[in-house]
C-alpha cells in the first residue's frame, strides 16, 4: 500500500450487457430511510456482490466498493488498488470529523459558497509525442466540469458552488509514464510523475491525462488521505470529450473523479447497509451489477428511494449520469473548507 490512500475512483465501466438488462422486478425490495443518516464512514465491502439485496444476473460482479472506473473487458484481477479497509475508512471519517469540528464546520450541512478551482493539466504522451490530447479537447473537458458542477446537466441536479478554470497545461514525453501502471501493482508511475509534475496547493486540481494500464478509466485522491505531491486526478485521455472510449467519451469520468477529489463516495458505498455514502439525500443502492444499469425503475435496497442511477457518483456510462444532490454539494463544500480551502492545511 502506498503511503497515501488513493480515492480509488476506479469508476467501473461496463458495456451494455446483461448488467444493463436487469429488471426492476428482480431487484425491488421495500423499506424506508435514505443513506448516510447515521453511523460512521461507509465502509468498503470485500465481496463483489451486495450482501443486503438479492442481486444476481448470471454475470461476474466487479468490486463496487473502490472509488474508480475500469473497462468491462479488462482483466479485473488486482484492478482495485489500495482498497480501504474498515479500519482505514473509520479512521478517515474520524479525522474528517475531528478536523471539521476544530474549524467549526458541520460536515454535510455547510452553505454552498462560490469556489473557483484552478486546474493544472498534465498531458503525458509517448516518447515520439503520440497519444496526446489537443487543447480544444482539454477546454471542452473544463466546460463539461463546469456544466456538471453548476447543476446545468439536468433539471434534477444541484448547483454545487464549484467552478473550474484552466490555469496551465504542460506536456511530457515519456512512454514509461504514458503506460501508467495500476498503482496497486506498481506505484512508481503515480509517485514519479506526480512528484515531478504537480503544481499549486491542495486547493488546485492537478489533472493527469495518460494511457492507463489494466483498462482503468480514472482514479483520484480523497482530500483526507493524500499528500500534496501525490494529490490529484488521473484520467484515461480517451475519456475526454471527442475521445474513443466508447460510452465513456463525454468527459464524465473526470466529473466523477473530481467528485472523489472533493470528498464524495460512490452512491453505492457500503451497499444497502448504514451509513451508505454519508449523504442523506442519496438513496441506498446495492453494490452488485445493478450499479451499471441506467434503469430509473431499479430499487435494490429496502430503504426508501429508487437507485440513484443518474448520479455522477454511480457507475453508469456518460450518457446516463447527469446530477449531483444538495447533500452531495453540501458535503463537498464542508470537506473543501476542512481540507482544501487556502489555510485549511495549516
Amino acid at each position: 500500500m502506498t503511503p497515501h490512500l488513493l480515492a480509488r475512483s476506479w469508476r467501473l465501466a461496463r458495456v451494455a450487457s446483461a448488467a444493463l438488462a436487469l429488471t426492476a422486478a428482480a431487484l425491488t425490495v421495500s423499506g424506508s430511510a435514505t443513506s448516510g443518516s447515521t453511523g460512521s464512514l461507509g465502509t468498503p465491502l470485500a465481496g463483489v456482490t451486495s450482501t443486503s439485496a438479492a442481486v444476481s444476473t448470471g454475470t461476474p460482479c466487479l468490486s463496487a466498493t473502490s472509488a474508480g472506473r475500469v473497462r468491462a473487458d479488462s482483466d479485473l484481477d488486482g484492478v482495485d488498488p489500495n482498497t480501504l479497509t474498515l479500519a482505514e475508512t473509520e479512521q478517515a471519517e474520524a479525522r474528517l470529523a475531528t478536523r471539521a469540528r476544530q474549524r467549526g464546520i458541520d460536515v454535510g450541512r455547510r452553505a454552498l459558497p462560490k469556489t473557483k478551482v484552478d486546474v493544472y493539466v498534465h498531458v503525458i504522451t509517448k516518447d515520439n509525442g503520440k497519444g496526446g490530447v489537443s487543447k480544444s479537447r482539454i477546454k471542452k473537458q473544463i466546460a463539461v466540469l463546469n456544466k456538471a458542477y453548476a447543476g446545468k446537466t439536468s433539471g434534477s441536479s444541484t448547483k454545487t458552488g464549484f467552478s473550474f478554470k484552466l490555469k496551465a497545461t504542460d506536456k511530457t514525453k515519456s512512454s514509461d509514464w504514458y503506460d501508467w501502471a495500476n498503482p496497486e501493482d506498481d506505484p512508481s508511475d503515480d509517485v514519479e510523475a506526480k512528484t515531478a509534475l504537480h503544481r499549486g496547493g491542495l486547493d488546485d486540481l492537478n489533472l493527469y491525462l495518460t494511457s492507463l494500464d489494466d483498462g482503468l478509466l480514472g482514479y483520484a485522491t480523497f482530500p483526507f488521505d493524500t499528500t500534496l505531491a501525490q494529490d490529484g486526478v488521473v484520467v484515461l485521455s480517451s475519456t475526454l470529450p471527442g475521445g474513443d472510449a466508447d460510452g465513456y467519451d463525454r468527459g464524465d469520468t473526470t466529473t466523477h473523479e473530481v467528485g472523489h477529489w472533493l470528498g464524495l463516495y460512490h452512491t453505492f458505498q457500503n451497499g444497502c447497509r448504514s451509513p451508505g455514502d454519508k449523504v442523506d439525500d442519496t438513496a441506498y443502492q446495492a453494490d452488485g451489477d445493478n450499479v451499471f444499469s441506467c434503469s430509473s425503475k431499479l430499487d435494490t435496497c429496502r430503504q426508501t428511494g429508487k437507485d440513484p442511477v443518474h448520479n455522477f457518483m454511480s457507475y453508469g456510462d456518460d450518457a446516463c449520469l447527469n446530477r449531483f444532490t444538495q447533500g452531495q454539494a453540501a458535503r463537498m463544500a464542508s470537506v473543501w473548507a476542512t481540507y482544501r480551502a487556502p489555510g485549511a492545511g495549516s
